[in-house]
């Protein structure tokens, strides 16, 4: 069993004891916990090693046990016999917190039909703090859900299309194997996967994949091609071509369609009359672009056909690549909500080949997160200095991740902030208020003379949330006044900015970093996400912040406070 599959089922008992009333923080932390494990946690469990990691114990670990011998755990399965299974369905509901869910519950409204229902008919005003308001919330909410069905997040398909790939590259029968579709451009939400190989016999590559124990059904089957669903639904398609023709096909299932369809009005470019055969005889997409007199054209820049024009007039950017990255400035740790403690971070910064790196724990309004009282973040910002002090290799900055009030207060005053090295600011509550309400609360933090960083500045949750009411165009002229960076967040589920308003912020000259927001150690790694979020933007790596050495970083640190 995969270990997203046991950190799901963890999260979901997470969730249904907190629709009970029960406090559901051990098994969220257990979930990100074993959702970071950088070995499988069956392996772990066989060998008697899961029950000591932290954040686990023994009795998560007897419930993984069951989880991964049964498919559910006992506890798992009495807590779906006490909750409605509709009511996860509402659970998902963007805006709706679970204290409204359980007040559903209480009122008999269990499905989400039930809610379309009640609120259409406008009875859900009727109870206890509820209003029109509610309503159309609740409308919207259902909408969105409906939009967003059968849509499955980067953070998700990207490592089960990686795992896929590395299975087939290890067949004797397997030449090559490579991610090919919407994912290799780096769309945020995706239906399926799709894998172009070569191989020989593909008939004995397509007999094991029917066997593969992540797979759960064949959807679709021909004889150079196949589509399976795995444990999660989700779609695999993989496809096998000669390998004469890989760089063609490559580029074709790349796509998207507009981009294939401007190559191919390309044609008068190659011999005459054998367009196809000769496109197909290159034997790599360089070669592929450079006989339609292009130059290779990234992934991450297919999009509607206007990137060939670019690339003709010799105006693509030199995309920005992870390795350009200096350091991280946003993180958190277990002072916080985090899963890893301090010192473990700064370890997996040294790792990452970070020259610099910022520890930003929540600040004290986020009580769900376990934000820090004044004198705990004094405290941890002399533990930090004294890190960063010892260590000769890589700088540790002493930040925060403040909250904005929703009555447009920041959460400390400025005589703390003026302390620190590092001050995000940050929207994480009552993300519902109207547009001049949100746009207060972003105008006291971007003018704030400490506030170094707007992080995840529209608040959107990819397929679970939309954005707050914000005019994006508003936020980045006034960032780009105050001389405030915006942030690229890189948590999959995030990924905000989005590439649109990357590319606006970067033509307004604001300062842009690229984040993890990491919570445990192994997210680290979700950098990734971020860089490819960043390349489509089309940004490089000037454009980038935590791209510069550390006293650039640390004179655009003390001019945005001055």
């Amino acid at each position: 069993m995969h270990n997203q599959e046991i950190a799901w089922a963890l999260s979901e008992i997470a969730d249904l004891l907190e629709i009970q009333g029960e406090k559901p923080w051990s098994w969220r932390k257990a979930a990100r916990v074993v959702e970071g494990l950088e070995s499988p946690a069956t392996l772990l469990q066989a060998r008697g090693q899961l029950e000591k990691i932290p954040g686990i114990g023994p009795a998560v670990a007897q419930e993984i046990d069951q989880i991964v011998h049964d498919g559910v755990s006992r506890r798992q399965r009495k807590l779906r016999q006490q909750v409605p299974p509709g009511l996860m369905e509402v659970g998902k509901l963007p805006g709706i917190g679970v204290a409204t869910v359980q007040l559903f519950f209480r009122h008999g409204f269990t499905t989400l039909e039930e809610l379309e229902e009640a609120a259409r008919a406008r009875k859900l005003r009727r109870l206890p703090g509820m209003g029109p308001k509610t309503e159309a919330a609740v409308l919207r909410g259902i909408e969105f859900l409906r939009r967003h069905h059968d849509k499955y997040g980067i953070g998700i398909v990207k490592p089960i299309a990686e795992d896929m790939c590395r299975f087939l590259r290890q067949l004797a029968e397997v030449q090559r194997a490579e991610i090919t579709g919407p994912l290799r451009r780096g769309q945020e939400l995706l239906t399926d996967v799709q894998i172009l190989i070569v191989a020989n016999p593909v008939s004995a590559v397509l007999q094991l994949l029917r066997r593969h124990p992540s797979v759960e059904k064949v959807l679709a089957e021909g004889p150079q091609s196949i589509c399976v669903a795995n444990v999660f639904g989700l779609p695999l398609w993989i496809e096998a071509v000669d390998e004469a023709d890989f760089a063609r096909r490559w580029v074709e299932t790349t796509g998207p369609a507009a981009h294939w369809q401007q190559l191919q009005s390309r044609k008068s470019v190659t011999p005459a009359n054998s367009w196809s055969h000769y496109l197909s005889a290159q034997e790599n997409e360089e070669a592929f672009y450079q006989s339609l007199g292009l130059p290779w054209i990234p992934p991450e820049l297919r999009a509607n056909g206007q990137e060939v024009a670019q690339a003709l007039a010799g105006q693509l950017p030199a995309l920005i690549e992870a390795g350009d990255l200096r350091g991280d400035l946003h993180m958190h740790t277990g002072w916080s909500d985090g899963v890893s403690t301090l010192e473990e971070m700064i370890q997996a910064g040294r790792e990452q080949g970070y020259e610099y790196m910022a520890i930003t724990d929540h600040s004290r309004a986020l009580s769900v997160a376990r934000g820090l009282s004044e004198a705990k973040l004094q405290e941890q910002r002399r533990l930090i200095r004294q890190y960063s002090g010892r260590d000769k290799t890589m700088t540790v900055l002493a930040g925060i991740e403040m909250d904005i009030l929703p009555d447009a207060r920041l959460d400390y005053p400025d005589e703390l902030l003026e302390g620190m090295d590092l001050v995000i600011a940050s929207v994480h509550t009552h993300l519902r208020q109207e547009r001049s309400k949100i746009h207060q609360r972003i105008e006291t933090a971007l003018k704030n003379p400490h506030v170094d960083i707007l992080a995840h500045p529209t608040g959107r949750l990819i397929g679970h949330r939309e954005p707050f009411d914000v005019d994006v165009e508003w936020m980045l002229e006034l960032a780009a006044k105050t001389g405030t960076a915006l942030e690229i967040n890189s948590t999959p589920d995030r990924l905000d900015l989005a590439p649109a308003h990357a590319r606006m912020a970067r033509e307004l000259g604001i300062p842009i970093v690229i984040n993890t927001d990491a919570h445990d150690r192994s997210r680290l790694g979700d950098i990734r996400y971020g860089v490819t979020q960043a390349r489509r933007a089309g940004l490089e790596a000037e454009d980038v912040l935590n791209t510069r050495p550390l006293k650039e970083l640390q004179a655009f640190l003390d001019r945005s406070k001055g």
